[in-house]
């Protein structure tokens, strides 16, 4: 699942592209997307005639600010948002659930293989109560003191930073390249984290979402960024989906087991 540096790439991407222009046509071709509110037909309409003011990122969603509505995507697991210069140049398949077309020419697409992604309009003013999601963890609100109260659970260390009501944005892959770096197990209990720990997990957090987005997100499976590139950070992975081969620091194979429903990957010597 397209996690934050990934999303923070394809909105770095998209803003000169689409910033200050107006949608001429849209079409949804799936009811399925648009399941959070209105149909395929009401969302489209919503969009017609309408300027991007701005295109912001809140956790994992897209922010297409339209004014006094937005236009709210989530990827799922495997949607991709492709960018094409012209409707002649625009090459959508039947996994292609959504066209987007600007004036001026420029053709935006949704693709999703499995469907699990949402486009939904809302109120620009109350997007942050439609979407629930915790503090950014590259700004300056999610300090070593907010990460101390998010800790503050009886639930084991992996699934806190999973929660997105908690932390926004994070997900499988830098859970676990966090929890590597600042040498916590995710199995340990949130609230057993020391002062020290607290600080290492927050620091390697940070770290490990610049690193990513510096090298344009991981590409595991379905992530490209709008002109179909993959990201170049999963070779960097110390651990995740790494399991079997030799910790990078100590040598120890690293292990996979399941925590919150999730595959987890990490070192059982590095890691305590």
């Amino acid at each position: 699942m397209p996690e934050l540096p990934e999303v923070e790439t394809i909105r770095r991407d998209l803003v000169p592209k689409v910033v200050g222009r107006s949608i001429r046509q849209a079409s949804i071709l799936t009811p399925r997307l648009t399941r959070r509110a209105g149909t395929p037909a009401s969302v489209a309409a919503g969009l017609i005639g309408r300027r991007i003011r701005a295109l912001l990122r809140r956790g994992k969603f897209f922010q297409f600010d339209l004014g006094e509505t937005s236009l709210i995507v989530r990827l799922g697991m495997t949607g991709q948002l492709r960018w094409w210069r012209d409707r002649e140049s625009c090459q959508g398949d039947e996994h292609t659930h959504a066209f987007l077309h600007f004036d001026e020419g420029g053709v935006l697409t949704y693709r999703d293989v499995r469907k699990f992604g949402e486009l939904f309009l809302v109120p620009t003013e109350a997007v942050e109560a439609a979407l629930r999601v915790g503090p950014e963890p590259l700004e300056d609100a999610f300090s070593v003191g907010a990460l101390r109260r998010i800790c503050q659970s009886g639930a084991r260390v992996k699934s806190v930073l999973l929660d997105q009501r908690k932390i926004a944005g994070l997900g499988n892959i830098y859970a676990d390249e966090a929890l590597f770096r600042a040498k916590i197990r995710p199995t340990r209990r949130a609230a057993s984290l020391s002062e020290e720990e607290l600080r290492a997990l927050r620091g390697a957090i940070r770290f490990v979402l610049a690193a990513a987005i510096r090298q344009r997100g991981s590409s595991i499976s379905d992530f490209r960024d709008p002109c179909g590139e993959p990201g170049g950070f999963a070779p960097r992975h110390r651990v995740y989906q790494c399991h079997g081969t030799p910790c990078r620091v100590c040598g120890t194979a690293i292990r996979r087991i399941l925590v919150a429903q999730r595959g987890t990957h990490f070192c059982p010597t590095c890691q305590r």
